[in-house]
């Protein structure tokens, strides 16, 4: 089965794309309880209610992460049985330099497969977050300008 996976070319230096995946998602995607600065920290994303706790058993520095899901309380209307339903799934963060002010972002949701119950509704959340959330968050005036 196919997880859900997207590339992403973004108008901003990868070092700002990594510090915003790894210590400003509350910018652009949940509450975070902690930085992720290295391989090893626990730390959970959450909208209230909902919230998924991960630990980072990549980090590569302004290059690449990947956090394991190993709890949740996922909440979404409508659908049953999806509590848990990301738990044991990995996200993978690849970032790639390709100039000074731009760069690639790989990413894929290893697990969010089809057979998920959350797999459209989660599919969709992810491409809004991460083609419009984390877009607009890096490339408004402000942050190149810090």
């Amino acid at each position: 089965m196919t997880n859900y996976q997207t590339s992403i070319e973004i108008n901003s230096p990868s070092e700002l794309l990594f510090e915003a995946i790894s210590k400003n998602l509350g910018d652009w995607w949940g509450n975070q309880d902690r930085l992720i600065e290295k391989k090893g920290i626990v730390f959970k994303v959450s909208w209230g209610e909902p919230w998924y706790k991960f630990e980072v058993v990549k980090y590569l520095k302004n290059q690449e992460m990947i956090w394991k899901c190993i709890d949740a309380n996922q909440k979404i209307d409508g659908l049953k049985d999806v509590e848990k339903e990301w738990v044991g799934t990995e996200i993978h963060w690849i970032v790639k330099r390709l100039n000074k002010d731009r760069s690639l972002l790989e990413f894929e949701h290893k697990g969010l497969v089809p057979k998920f119950v959350c797999f459209n509704f989660c599919s969709d959340s992810w491409n809004h977050f991460l083609e419009h959330s984390l877009v607009n968050y890096l490339t408004k005036d402000s942050i190149g300008n810090v």
